[in-house]
């Protein structure tokens, strides 16, 4: 492939904390078709490693210059950048889009976790740093539960299986450690308080009107957040779906946005 016949926008995929690309295995093949170059970005110390499945996690500012890395790569051969993130993966997208010196033309958010406020999330989680900043959590874990972030009772079955048989699934790990969980605090901490900071014209932010980790709440403080930034904010509502709406029922929904969104930043000039 020529220079002039290289296509012109990548997209990097982030998927959620601790779990592996298949998160957004929906969208690769669909944004391939529209002629864009696609990365799964896996990052170590924040990805699901099958071969070190105990080891802890890198720090936070790891993860985000990993993306950075990842973003100058692409920019070399490439007009424009797009960061599609899930879960963390959103919140690690926002993150990676306040420097400026690496800037990115969209980001397609789904499932943003600003704040833990879903319908399942349990009464207790208050307490959720004396587990992460003190001793007591130090051989704790969090281990995921039904309905594992799926409204259709067929992939949750599947995916309960595949916990089970191989400790990750499409859904992420059956276990997350207390390192993982605490540096994606400290990223969150950071992220709420300087979300004004964000460098990027184009923001496309997917959510699930049930969402029983984060609620639709979180579409508000997004755009309260990003109200004083230089940003074209569109929000999407879908309304048959848990936290994991790339693979859930509403998934064909959320693939059709996410390819319209990134077919018209074709339409607008690439960030310099």
């Amino acid at each position: 492939m020529t220079q002039a016949t290289q296509p012109s926008t990548a997209v990097v995929l982030l998927h959620g904390l601790c779990s592996t690309p298949d998160e957004l295995l929906s969208v690769n093949a669909p944004l391939r078709q529209i002629g864009c170059t696609v990365v799964p970005l896996q990052i170590a110390g924040y990805s699901f490693d099958a071969d070190h499945p105990e080891a802890p996690a890198q720090r936070f500012e790891h993860w985000i210059s990993a993306v950075h890395d990842c973003v100058r790569q692409q920019r070399q051969n490439h007009q424009r950048v797009v960061l599609v993130g899930i879960s963390a993966g959103a919140g690690l997208a926002l993150s990676a889009a306040m420097d400026p010196a690496t800037p990115v033309d969209g980001l397609v958010l789904m499932s943003t976790t600003l704040r833990y406020d879903g319908w399942a999330i349990p009464p207790w989680h208050f307490l959720l740093p004396l587990a992460l900043y003190t001793p007591l959590g130090r051989l704790w874990q969090y281990r995921e539960q039904p309905p594992y972030g799926v409204k259709n009772e067929r992939i949750r079955a599947w995916i309960a299986r595949e916990l089970e048989n191989r400790r990750v699934s499409r859904a992420g790990s059956a276990t997350l450690g207390v390192s993982y969980l605490r540096e994606n605090d400290r990223l969150l901490r950071r992220l709420r308080r300087n979300l004004s900071q964000v460098v990027c014209p184009h923001i496309l932010a997917l959510h699930a009107e049930e969402d029983e980790v984060a609620s639709p709440d979180n579409l508000r403080l997004l755009a309260v957040g990003l109200s004083s930034a230089a940003v074209s904010l569109k929000t999407v509502t879908v309304r048959n779906s848990f936290h994991m709406i790339s693979i859930d029922n509403d998934r064909q929904q959320v693939v059709r946005e996410t390819v319209d969104f990134v077919r018209s930043l074709t339409a607008s000039p690439p960030c310099p």
